[in-house]
Order: structure tokens, then C-alpha cells, then sequence
């Protein structure tokens, strides 16, 4: 009888587990939620994606040991897409359907985002924090994307404001010959015209050919501008400071926030002295930003060398996320998360605010322009 009852109640929580494991959302287990990125990894212009997962990963690892959300643990599964949009695409299908993720987190560049949304819109999922600030990625009609940071537009916009208020009117623009470098050049250009004013040049760089830019830097020294826009990251930034000021000129360089700072001074070290760079979120450096003093706390505990704005950012897109889930309750869906997002109507993060209300999709407009100083520092 002990035993017939034993069978019948082992049958019971099979059956019971069976229904309930038929309902649950992709990617929601009792102890894990399973989240998925694509971005470039490895090549000349890793350095601001390593960076950025690095610091959304400092805060899931944070959360994870205090027991995760609900009792669940966060995955985050992160392929290589080596800058490739086609790769992008079948690394965004396999984490869909082999790996069956619940939400796409931290997608990085504008080609790999961009070549992923038939998909995205497919599948209905939600996409959190995006490393691109390309405008056509804030499109109305792709609300599946929730953005953590200021577009280029805001940022090159800027830099414009701040060259036309000082007076510097000849401003040249490089930009790399893809669909970042493109979309990039696309918001540059309508911050200018917002301006009434238009660059001396508008130079594109191969990615291929780093090693040779001298033709380019020619061209472009030729227009004898005040100021040079770069749209450019990683290793590009780099090739192409060191070619110019083979030139002979010094402009004042301007770089968009993806532009990996850490990799600018380590490669050309006293030559990056008076670079501006674009920021989207606080400096990781102040205390005054409640989030800073958070992030760098959190950094020191686990012996992180990867404090920049780039693996600040990264944490604040993790906090976005995790704080979603939290609002989104234990009975967690993709319409709930999505439901939850559209709920933050100007959370303050610490000195960094996210507002989505309204059906916002760009969560944040904060930029700011930081100066490299002589000892590798940034002033404000």
C-alpha cells in the first residue's frame, strides 16, 4: 500500500511538473533566467564591447550571489559575432532557437543589431540596452529595443554646439566604412545641419587597410580643419590619430563615446593629451554619481580592472535589466518584462536616469564631453 501511494504521488508531481513546464516562459526556470547577446569580441574594435560586458556581467555576478531574482539566477550566453552583421544574424537564431533565451541584453554595434531585428520582430522579443547610438535603431516602430544610452545624434550634436560656440567653424568628419561608421556619419550630419553649418570633408575609413590611411589623412589635412569628428572605435581611432599627426597638424580630435579610451591611451599615450570624448553615462571616476561609487565598489571587491565608461555603461544596462525583472514579478514573461520597462518613468539609478514612460524607447539622453588630460586623466 506504502508503495502503490509512493508510485501514485511520484505520478501526480510528474504530471503536475509536466503542466507546469509546459507553461513556462523560453528561457524561465525555477532557478535561472537565460539571457543572450551577440556582439564583436575579438578584432581591432573589441575593446568598448569587452568592456561593456564586463560590467553588465560585475552586476549580474552581484545579484547572483545575493540568490538572483525570485530565486533565479541570471545566464548571460555571449557569442562572437567578429563584427559580421550576416554572423550577428545566425548567432541571433541560434540563441533564439538552441538556446531558447528569454531576452536578447546588451546587444552590441549597429550592424550586428541592425541585421538581428527580423528576428527580434519574429520571435517577439525583447532586446535590453543596445552599445550603438544609432538613430535608425530608435526608429518608433522598432519598440521591442529598449535604450540605455543617448544616440549619435545627441552626441555629435554635442560636440557640434560646443565647436560653434567656441568659435571653431571648420569641422571635418571620419567615420568608418560600415554600417556604425554609416549610421554614425547619418546623425552627424543632421547635427550640422540643426546648426546651419557643414563639415570641410567627409572622410570614410577601410577597416581593412588601417595600416595605410595616409591618403586619407592627406585629403582631409588639406581642408586645414579646426576640429575633426571621429566616428570610429577600437583600433581605428588609434590607426587613424597616429597617421594624421604624421601630417603635421594638430586639430582638435572629437570621438564618439564608443571610442575606447582605455585602448587610445595605451596606444598612443601622450598624443591622446586633448582628445574629447563623447560620454553617455556619469564618469566612472567621480564619486559624486551615486552609480559611479556603486559600480567602482563593486569593481574593487571583485579585483576588476575593467573600470571605464564603457563596463559603466554595461552595468547600468544590467541595472536596467535586473530591476525589469524585479518589477516584473516571479510569474516572469516576455509581455511582463516588456509591461515593466514601460513602467520606469524617471528611475534614478544614481545620478543617472532612465524614463520609458510615454512609450519612450530611449531611456536616457545624458551626454557629456571629457577631455584626456596629460596624465591619461579625464576633466569635464
Amino acid at each position: 500500500m506504502e508503495k502503490t501511494c509512493r508510485r501514485l504521488f511520484a505520478l501526480v508531481s510528474f504530471c503536475l511538473f509536466g503542466v507546469a513546464g509546459a507553461g513556462a516562459e523560453t528561457g524561465v526556470t525555477a532557478d535561472r533566467i537565460v539571457i543572450g547577446q551577440t556582439g564583436v569580441f575579438t578584432g581591432p574594435v573589441a575593446d568598448p564591447a569587452l568592456q561593456y560586458r564586463a560590467g553588465a556581467q560585475l552586476y549580474f555576478d552581484e545579484i547572483n550571489v545575493k540568490g538572483g531574482i525570485a530565486g533565479r539566477r541570471i545566464k548571460l550566453v555571449s557569442y562572437d559575432d567578429k563584427f559580421d552583421p550576416k554572423l550577428a544574424a545566425e548567432n541571433t537564431k541560434k540563441l533564439l532557437e538552441e538556446d531558447k533565451v528569454f531576452a536578447l541584453f546588451g546587444y552590441i554595434g549597429t550592424g550586428a543589431t541592425a541585421a538581428s531585428i527580423p528576428q527580434i520582430t519574429q520571435h517577439r522579443i525583447p532586446v535590453i540596452g543596445v552599445l550603438s547610438g544609432s538613430d535608425g535603431l530608435r526608429d518608433p516602430k522598432l519598440n521591442l529595443i529598449f535604450h540605455t544610452r543617448a544616440s549619435y545624434g545627441a552626441e555629435t550634436g554635442k560636440m557640434v554646439e560646443q565647436l560653434t560656440t567656441t568659435g571653431v567653424g571648420s569641422i571635418a568628419v571620419v567615420y568608418q566604412d560600415d554600417p556604425f561608421g554609416k549610421a554614425g556619419l547619418k546623425s552627424a550630419q543632421g547635427a550640422f545641419a540643426k546648426y546651419k553649418i557643414k563639415p570641410v570633408i567627409e572622410a570614410p575609413i577601410d577597416m581593412g587597410k588601417l595600416d595605410a590611411l595616409s591618403s586619407t589623412t592627406e585629403q582631409i589635412a588639406k581642408t586645414r580643419p579646426g576640429a575633426i569628428i571621429m566616428i570610429t572605435a577600437g583600433k581605428a581611432s588609434t590607426a587613424f590619430i597616429r597617421a594624421y599627426l604624421k601630417t603635421g597638424e594638430r586639430p582638435q580630435f572629437f570621438g564618439v563615446s564608443v571610442l575606447s579610451a582605455k585602448a587610445l591611451i595605451a596606444d598612443i599615450g601622450n598624443d591622446a593629451h586633448g582628445i574629447v570624448i563623447a560620454q553617455v553615462v556619469p564618469s566612472p571616476f567621480r564619486s559624486s554619481y551615486p552609480v559611479s561609487r556603486e559600480f567602482i565598489a563593486a569593481a574593487k571587491k571583485v579585483d576588476s580592472k575593467d573600470v571605464t565608461y564603457n563596463s559603466l555603461e554595461g552595468y547600468i544596462s544590467a541595472k536596467v535589466f535586473v530591476e525589469a525583472l524585479r518589477r516584473a514579478g516571479k510569474d516572469l514573461t516576455r509581455g511582463k518584462l516588456i509591461a515593466s520597462l514601460e513602467t520606469m518613468s524617471n528611475y534614478d539609478l544614481g545620478g543617472f536616469v532612465v524614463d520609458y514612460s510615454g512609450g519612450k524607447r530611449i531611456g536616457s539622453n545624458f551626454v557629456d564631453l571629457s577631455i584626456i588630460s596629460k596624465s591619461g586623466e579625464f576633466l569635464h
